[in-house]
């Protein structure tokens, strides 16, 4: 049976497999810019020689560029290293009363990850 630390760790080393292979010569942080011809909005890596360049026709879109952004590399190793220490918490040999432990909101943001959202809510599943 998967326990909420097996999906926490699971959702950790997604997310860090994910970011790392988002990341080119170490660079981590994404930041929002225009091309030089067109002026499309775009999330790149690097404004200066840029290797990740996402671009988006209208201009209208720039919001979810500055999400893109806001949310690059860098935020989701951040998030699997808070996942990780999350589910070392729940360790049941070290915590018998882990499930009092159990934080609901890094359970909902492991099962978003892993596209397991539908699982039963996490309050019902601790008998809270």
């Amino acid at each position: 049976m998967t326990t909420p630390a097996d999906e926490l760790r699971q959702a950790a080393a997604l997310l860090r497999d994910k970011a790392a292979a988002a990341t080119h010569e170490g660079r981590t942080r994404w930041a929002t810019g225009h091309t030089l011809g067109s002026r499309s909005p775009v999330v790149l890596d690097d404004p200066e020689q840029p290797s990740v360049l996402i671009e988006t026709y209208a201009a209208r879109l720039e919001s979810v560029n500055r999400y893109l952004a806001l949310l690059g590399p860098a935020t989701g190793l951040a998030i699997a290293d808070w996942l990780d220490a999350t589910a070392a918490r729940l360790d049941r040999d070290a915590h018998p009363g882990w499930q009092a432990e159990v934080n609901p909101q890094a359970l909902a943001v492991a099962r978003q990850i892993l596209g397991t959202e539908t699982a039963p809510a996490v309050t019902e599943e601790l008998g809270r």
